[in-house]
């Protein structure tokens, strides 16, 4: 994970929180991913089971997952969406809780994303399962970034209070 602003009022305290996080949640997501497979199969080659993957293909899915989490669980915590003061006096508590709805969201986070973009999970599975320097994994990965990441940080740039 790259922590980095996303949109306006992006808490880095809440990012790290995810980095610290990242190599479980890529678990969570390729078990997802893999899930809708059958719709891809005519696609893809025969990897599957995926055992072993490059997480670079995974990264901007995670950290666009990271990002919209954020602004929603700042929306919801804090009104004014400024910094949060986090972890503070109950740190443990907070970050175990900011921990906890992290992982739990990040089924929802990404059915959320393939509907407004159903290209999601071709574009990663490719990239995934034909990593560089296969072409057509790269054309995923390139695709990927231009029509959802690229797409996406607007979105949440224009909605960030």
């Amino acid at each position: 994970m790259i922590v980095s602003y996303w949109f306006e009022a992006d808490d880095m305290a809440l990012a790290g929180k995810q980095h610290d996080d990242y190599w479980s949640v890529l678990q969570i997501l390729v078990q997802c991913l893999v899930h809708r497979v059958d719709d891809l199969a005519p696609e893809l080659p025969p990897f599957l089971p995926i055992e072993t993957y490059d997480h670079c293909d995974l990264q901007w899915l995670h950290d666009l997952l990271a990002a919209r989490f954020r602004l929603a669980w700042l929306r919801e915590h804090k009104t004014s969406c400024k910094q949060v003061t986090l972890f503070g006096e109950d740190e443990f508590v907070e970050a175990r809780d900011f921990a906890f709805e992290w992982h739990n969201a990040i089924q929802e986070q990404l059915e959320a994303l393939l509907v407004s973009y159903p290209n999601t999970v071709r574009y990663v599975l490719i990239s995934v399962l034909l990593p560089n320097p296969d072409k057509r994994g790269i054309g995923a990965e390139d695709a990927f970034f231009r029509d959802v990441v690229e797409q996406e940080r607007k979105r949440l740039s224009s909605e960030a209070p």
